[in-house]
C-alpha cells in the first residue's frame, strides 16, 4: 500500500501567493490531507515550514528546540514545497494503512499519532 496526497494547504497563508513579511525569519504550518493510494479514507499531518533564521530566533528565546515535524527551508518556493511533499507521501509504503501513517508521521504530525482506541467491554446492548 502506498499514499496519497488529497490535499495540502495552510490554515494560516494562501500558499500559491504567500510572501513572507521576512524572508529571513518565518514559519507556516502546511497542512497534508492523505490517504491509501487509490482507495478510500484520509487522515492529516502537519508540518512547520521555517527557516534557519525563525530556528536560531526561537532557539536563542527558547532554548532548545525539537526538529522533528519541521521542514526547513531557505525561501518560501511553494512549487518546490509541492514536490518535496508530493515526493515524500508517495515514498511511505507498507502492508497497512496504519504502517504506512506511522512512517509519513516520522515527518508530519499525524492527527492520530499516540492515539490509543479505548477498551472496549464488549458489545453494547441496547435497552
Amino acid at each position: 500500500m502506498r499514499a496519497e496526497i488529497r490535499h495540502l494547504f495552510s490554515l494560516d497563508i494562501e500558499p500559491a501567493t504567500y510572501v513572507p513579511d521576512d524572508p529571513e525569519r518565518f514559519m507556516v504550518l502546511i497542512r497534508i490531507i492523505a490517504g491509501p493510494a487509490g482507495e478510500p479514507g484520509e487522515e492529516s499531518f502537519d508540518f512547520q515550514v521555517c527557516t534557519p533564521g525563525w530556528l536560531l530566533e526561537r532557539a536563542r528565546h527558547d532554548g532548545p528546540v525539537n526538529g522533528r515535524h519541521h521542514v526547513i527551508v531557505d525561501t518560501f518556493d511553494w512549487p518546490a514545497l509541492e514536490t518535496y511533499f508530493h515526493d515524500l507521501v508517495t515514498s511511505c509504503s507498507g502492508t497497512d494503512w496504519h504502517e504506512v501513517g506511522t512512517k509519513l508521521a516520522r515527518y508530519g504530525h499525524w492527527e492520530f499519532e499516540d492515539y490509543t482506541p479505548a477498551p472496549s467491554d464488549g458489545p453494547a446492548t441496547g435497552g
